[in-house]
């Protein structure tokens, strides 16, 4: 039994550890990751235990700033940073009088989208995220101003 806590409590540490790691460097690959985890003085750190490890962080892998596929935590239980690499991820957010468009560089539509839809807001209805636009339909069409701003709000954009 002792064992088993042992192996639990050393899970959890590993964890916590890979957490902070991604908060605060950019890693391209699982190796890199369990690298910097052996580093640390883990030890018995697979490739598997690391790609474990990131599924339960709900970590996704985004382009950052410079186009280069990161990995990113993206949980809803945790507050989102919307910081400087989304803004320089957004092209453009415009609306039609029908739906907002935020319009983004390669692969970053979907963390848009999410970055969106973690906190509902009474302006919108939903989102569709493809490859590089995301599509806002909000909830009053008469209101569409008002949810272009809320989105620019939620991405970090000035209004």
């Amino acid at each position: 039994m002792h064992g088993a806590i042992d192996a639990f409590c050393q899970e959890e540490s590993m964890t916590s550890a890979c957490k902070r790691l991604l908060q605060q460097q950019s890693f391209s690959t699982q190796d890199d990751i369990r690298t910097q985890l052996i580093d640390m003085g883990f030890e018995d750190v697979s490739q598997s235990t690391v790609s474990r490890l990131l599924s339960r962080l709900g970590v996704a892998k985004v382009p950052n700033a410079y186009g280069k596929k990161v990995y990113c935590l993206t949980v809803e239980s945790e507050p989102v940073q919307v910081g400087s690499s989304i803004a320089s991820q957004i092209e453009f957010i415009t609306h039609n009088q029908l739906v907002v468009v935020v319009k983004t560089h390669p692969g970053g539509a979907q963390l848009v989208a999410r970055l969106i839809d973690i906190q509902p807001h009474a302006e919108i209805l939903g989102t569709v995220g493809g490859n590089d636009t995301v599509m806002i339909a909000p909830k009053d069409i008469s209101r569409i101003d008002e949810c272009e701003k809320v989105v620019k709000a939620r991405l970090g954009i000035p209004a």
